[in-house]
């Protein structure tokens, strides 16, 4: 039996897996839980959540852009190959070595060389998703969801955004938030997206236990939302990351794709479908990109 939140001291899941652990929540997608997911694919309709592999433009933080080279080999085909490659840069999966908590350290209190991205690689991940359009809901009552200005989102409203989509909740479901990040950030112009790299302000997940808690009792695999951090910017003193993707062991994916996905759900009034995703397969990545597909 999985504890609930409160049982948790500190919000540490040590242990909650075994003592070994380097999944996390993941483990949370058993096979029952995939073949139920399985049952949301009913017309077909397939949609990538990933952004293009040299985007945002210009990357964030210090990272240089992407430098792709096509060139012929002594056989006569064509090959490729990249310099500048960050795989945290676009569309991306946070791993269990990107960020450490002062008190406890790594996820599940393992040392560093355990808790490779390889791990998550080896196995897939693959569940049902559960969109929340925070965006769209907000803008039926009438609030503007700003891209580039801090609005953290809080659990009551995930919980009223999930019974707006007439969703239950069921363990091992993946989460997807959505703020409009990148609807904003495509609109804007290249004067503001330059801007977007010292001035990261946005929208996103509120840092406080009772988003933690929340995620932890639905019972989520994972967590990924469209904008920067999933958490709202700038990040809290005690940030989400060390809440819930170090102490839960809940992976976090940043900067996704979902427009196109919600468009769809608010037109057919699904707001779930089976989510795919292989995280490359590189041992001692502290990240993926997020190589994820939605099939409705």
């Amino acid at each position: 039996m999985i504890p609930k939140f409160q049982e948790l001291p500190n919000g540490d899941a040590k242990g909650v897996f075994g003592a070994d652990d380097v999944l996390g929540s993941l483990n949370r997608q058993t096979p029952e839980a995939i073949v139920a997911a399985a049952q949301q694919v009913r017309s077909g309709a397939m949609f990538s959540l990933n952004g293009p592999l040299d985007w945002p433009d210009p990357p964030l933080f210090a990272r240089e852009p992407i430098r792709h080279t096509v060139y012929r080999t002594p056989m006569g085909n064509l090959d490729d190959y990249v310099d500048s490659f960050y795989p945290q840069s676009s569309s991306q999966w946070d791993g269990f070595l990107h960020i450490a908590d002062p008190e406890i350290g790594r996820y599940n209190h393992l040392a560093d060389e355990r808790l490779g991205i390889e791990s998550w690689a080896s196995r897939g991940i693959a569940g049902r998703a559960v969109l929340l359009d925070v965006e769209r809901w907000c803008a039926e009552r009438g609030e503007r969801l700003e891209w580039n200005a801090h609005r953290p989102i809080t659990a009551n409203e995930l919980d009223e955004v999930r019974v707006w989509a007439g969703v239950e909740p069921l363990p091992g479901d993946i989460l997807l938030v959505r703020t409009g990040w990148v609807t904003g950030y495509q609109s804007a112009s290249p004067e503001a997206r330059v801007a977007a790299k010292s001035r990261m302000d946005s929208p996103g997940l509120g840092a406080d236990e009772d988003v933690a808690e929340y995620l932890w009792d639905w019972g989520v695999s994972a967590v990924a939302s469209d904008n920067i951090a999933v958490e709202a910017i700038p990040l809290a003193p005690h940030t989400l990351h060390r809440r819930v993707l170090v102490r839960l062991g809940i992976p976090l994916g940043e900067l996704w794709w979902l427009d196109e996905l919600a468009a769809h759900s608010a037109q057919d009034g699904r707001w779930t479908s089976l989510l795919v995703s292989a995280p490359w397969h590189l041992a001692g990545s502290s990240g993926s990109p997020a190589n994820a597909i939605a099939l409705k």
